[in-house]
């Protein structure tokens, strides 16, 4: 116990120590509020959006009820949005979300071309992100590690107390092992305090998902405690221990990453979905120049729930031909979309596994998936507004195709579109990941420590 509060004492009294560790509690806290002050504006945007929505609607429902042809003008002009949710996690872990549209509007036209229109979310925040929590964590936290620990022996030596400290215990190793651990616990401790702050600040609860992300957390800064701690091993000067620990985490927080991504982007192949949408585009061009009675009648075989209708159309022009060949503009490139989901999963597969590389991408990973912010939930958002479309296709083809008149009770059902996050996430095979790469570091540890003793 005396050696605990004489460690905290002498920490205390290290003016670096204390700058380091208030400006890492600074940051943390200014990158929580900042998180949440950009989901309150997410929101507040969204609720602006659904006003405006509700406002056209009611516009539509003041002429109610509607012909099948002005009903028609209801599909094609009306705008339905969707919005990815962001979970409360997001408030710390924005991942992602810089990356790909969470919000847009659809109507009943091909829906490939609209996705293609859409815009993503902050553009000049994509080459740099955003400052959040899980940024302090994953790149921040191992520098502040190796500020503490790192050239924890040679301040010691320069000092002159570890002669004197050395001669007074068997094994000099367990005496540096009892420093590192004392700093690694209250380095944990700010962690889950700064934990409990955005519970009180954000809308995070405290469940079981807080307790794994501060497991996860944990054993990522353990994994560079062992790191620093192979590196004091090797029993080296300050300067190299400095070059070689910005070496590891250079190489394990962007060459990995990097040569990981570059990877990641020949798999997704981005020219074939720019060749999807023109193809799509191409299609409904070319339909306006082909028979369009002849296209009906092979779509109502194609989809006989819509038979029961009136097979002729219209020789001027026929809003169920229109919406029937903006449908069949997105089945002739369901293939490509197929395929081009896939490419994307795969990349995020490729990804997945060259983070048992490294720490520095492990957590990035298990951090993304935490807060729903990673390209699993932009893909299944993507999926969600597919689905979500075919719903508004339904609900509107049985005023088009069986000749309804589109009254004011209809306006109420209208579907609406509900976001529904992904359930799962790998904290445990990141947990196994992280002790594995301990376990690796623990025996370079071991090893060294043999050949100092020989």
């Amino acid at each position: 116990m005396k050696f605990i509060q004489f460690e905290l004492r002498l920490l205390w009294q290290n003016r670096l120590f204390k700058w380091l560790m208030l400006a890492y509690v600074l940051a943390s806290l200014l990158a929580i509020n900042w998180g949440q002050i950009s989901l309150q504006r997410e929101y507040e945007q969204r609720a602006i959006s659904e006003v405006n929505y509700q406002a056209e609607l009611a516009d539509y429902q003041a002429d109610a009820p509607l012909d099948p042809y002005a009903a028609g003008y209801l599909g094609y002009y009306q705008f339905h949005p969707v919005w990815q949710t962001p979970s409360a996690w997001s408030t710390l872990i924005h991942g992602e979300r810089s990356e790909a549209a969470t919000h847009t509007r659809v109507r009943l036209l091909g829906l490939q071309g609209q996705l293609s229109n859409t815009a993503t979310g902050n553009i000049a925040a994509m080459p740099i992100g955003k400052l959040d929590l899980s940024f302090i964590w994953i790149y921040l936290m191992p520098l502040l590690i190796a500020a503490l620990s790192l050239n924890l022996l040679a301040e010691e030596k320069a000092s002159g107390r570890w002669s004197l400290l050395a001669s007074q215990v068997g094994n000099s190793g367990l005496l540096l092992t009892k420093k590192m651990l004392i700093a690694a616990a209250l380095l944990a401790i700010v962690n889950s305090l700064i934990l409990m702050v955005a519970v009180g600040l954000t809308d995070i609860r405290f469940d079981g998902l807080w307790w794994q992300v501060a497991t996860v957390l944990l054993a990522y800064q353990l994994c560079w405690f062992l790191i620093t701690g192979w590196i004091i091993s090797l029993q080296r000067t300050a300067i190299f221990n400095s070059l070689l620990f910005i070496s590891l985490w250079i190489v394990f927080a962007f060459v990995l990453p990097g040569l990981t991504y570059l990877y990641q982007t020949q798999q997704q192949q981005p020219a074939e979905h720019v060749s999807m949408i023109f193809e799509q585009r191409e299609f409904m061009h070319d339909s306006w120049d082909k028979d369009k009675q002849a296209d009906f009648d092979a779509y109502l075989q194609d989809y006989p729930q819509w038979q029961a209708t009136r097979a002729m159309l219209d020789p001027q022009f026929d809003w169920r031909w229109y919406y029937a060949m903006q449908h069949m503009s997105d089945v002739i490139v369901a293939d490509a979309v197929a395929q081009f989901r896939q490419s994307r999963l795969r990349s995020h597969q490729l990804g997945e596994q060259f983070a048992w590389l490294s720490p520095v991408m492990r957590l990035q990973y298990t951090m993304n998936r935490v807060a729903d912010t990673d390209m699993l939930a932009s893909q299944s958002f993507l999926d969600q507004i597919a689905d979500y479309q075919q719903q508004l296709r339904d609900y509107f083809f049985t005023v088009y195709f069986f000749e309804k008149p589109f009254t004011e009770a209809d306006f109420a059902g209208i579907p609406q579109f509900n976001y529904q996050p992904i359930g799962h996430n790998n904290t445990v095979i990141t947990i196994i990941n992280l002790v594995f790469f301990g376990l690796f570091f623990v025996g370079l540890i071991l090893l060294q420590s043999r050949r100092n003793r020989g």
